[in-house]
């Protein structure tokens, strides 16, 4: 089988989409599927994987409360035609289906092989697909199954586009057990980890400031917080004088040594997160989560018994549920243990047995069966037509 994965983002910018799409990208060729990714991107290192290929230039539009960065060239229709002449998928999987332009062109384009989409988007309105309806109307047409990452996904997607979905989750690669965190308690001082973008405001890095800024005041030295990622360049000065340290943006390798220093990840996103892929991935290192209690999070969160949920936004019930934390080592070294055996059930090569399975029914589920199949109704046409009597 032949696999085209896309993204629409920029793929020289880490992210969720990216993450999810290169993660995919590896456990597919795991299993022996011939699999390319076809994506945008602002540089021309980003493509340093053969089987990775990039189109178009990038604007950076604003959705759902990020800084989205997706390519709006109107040129890359020619290439993306040419790549799928010359690559010939049997399935294209599409990610964010519904956001432009790559998107656009390759169901546009698509010939005999079956689109399937994943959404991974969710928020509690969208203006955007209220004004794009006719358009998302013409891609989910398009579309011979419809993957979502989360129920709240789902439901985003479904309130919008009625249809049949699956959830298939965000998947990680779990670490070797020598290299989660080490067993114990939490330290002196309590190592936090945020990972992310502290410049988008819907993941609440302010919040969390202000959370370290109550601890630090009440009990000097119990707590030490790591920013790992980009945009904390326009924090600094609000954390100075805090226990505060900014890595900047990090290498998996170096993101995974963070992983396994840290006693707690907080993830305080304000909304709009659809699954919490930084909180998985905490977890399978054996580290515990403090979370907003916001649907992306809560969906798979509330009923683990790996962390505590608190309400979005607020300051004050952070910096509680961080201190209360911190005083119950039995508890915090009980959610640590249970961590990596949640997470394990996330794994990669689980998540693609199930995106395989939706794979062959979107083949049978529609006219032919991707280019192979045509190519080999061509043959037996032809085949057939020169051993006829004239």
């Amino acid at each position: 089988m032949r696999v085209l994965l896309t993204t629409p983002y920029d793929l020289a910018v880490p992210g969720g989409v990216n993450r999810h799409a290169l993660g995919l990208l590896d456990a597919l060729g795991r299993r022996g599927v011939d699999v390319r990714l076809l994506g945008p991107s602002s540089t021309d290192g980003a493509a340093t994987d053969g089987r990775i290929r990039t189109v178009g230039r990038v604007s950076v539009k604003s959705l759902n409360g990020a800084s989205s960065r997706v390519t709006l060239d109107w040129r890359i229709g020619a290439r993306v035609r040419s790549q799928l002449r010359e690559f010939r998928p049997d399935v294209i999987h599409l990610q964010e289906p519904f956001l432009p332009l790559l998107n656009t062109f390759c169901l546009a384009s698509a010939g005999p092989a079956a689109c399937v989409g994943t959404f991974h988007t969710y928020s509690e309105t969208s203006r955007g697909y209220l004004w794009a309806w006719p358009y998302c109307r013409w891609a989910a047409g398009k579309l011979r199954a419809r993957i979502a990452v989360s129920e709240s996904a789902l439901e985003f997607a479904a309130r919008y586009h009625p249809g049949s979905y699956r959830v298939v989750p965000n998947g990680i690669r779990p670490p070797e057990p020598d290299r989660r965190r080490e067993e114990g308690g939490p330290g002196r001082p309590a190592r936090l980890l945020f990972v992310g973008r502290a410049d988008e405001p819907r993941k609440g890095f302010g919040v969390l400031l202000d959370a370290i800024r109550r601890l630090h005041a009440e009990t000097p030295g119990e707590f030490q917080l790591t920013v790992a990622g980009p945009g904390a360049d326009g924090w600094r000065e609000r954390a100075e004088g805090l226990p505060v340290r900014m890595t900047g943006r990090l290498t998996d390798a170096e993101l995974a040594t963070e992983y396994r220093a840290a006693d707690l990840c907080v993830v305080p996103s304000r909304g709009g997160e659809r699954f919490g892929l930084v909180a998985l991935e905490a977890l399978a290192h054996g580290v515990p989560v403090i979370a907003s209690r916001i649907r992306g999070y809560a969906d798979w969160l509330a009923e683990a018994e790996v962390g505590c949920l608190v309400a979005p936004g607020d300051a004050e019930a952070l910096a509680e549920a961080l201190r209360e934390v911190v005083r119950a080592p039995e508890t915090h070294a009980t959610w640590a243990r249970r961590g990596p055996e949640v997470a394990a059930g996330y794994g990669w090569d689980l998540i693609a047995a199930r995106v395989m399975e939706i794979y062959e029914s979107a083949r049978s589920n529609g006219p032919g069966s991707g280019w192979s199949a045509a190519r080999r109704a061509r043959t037996a046409a032809m085949t057939a037509g020169s051993g006829s009597s004239p």
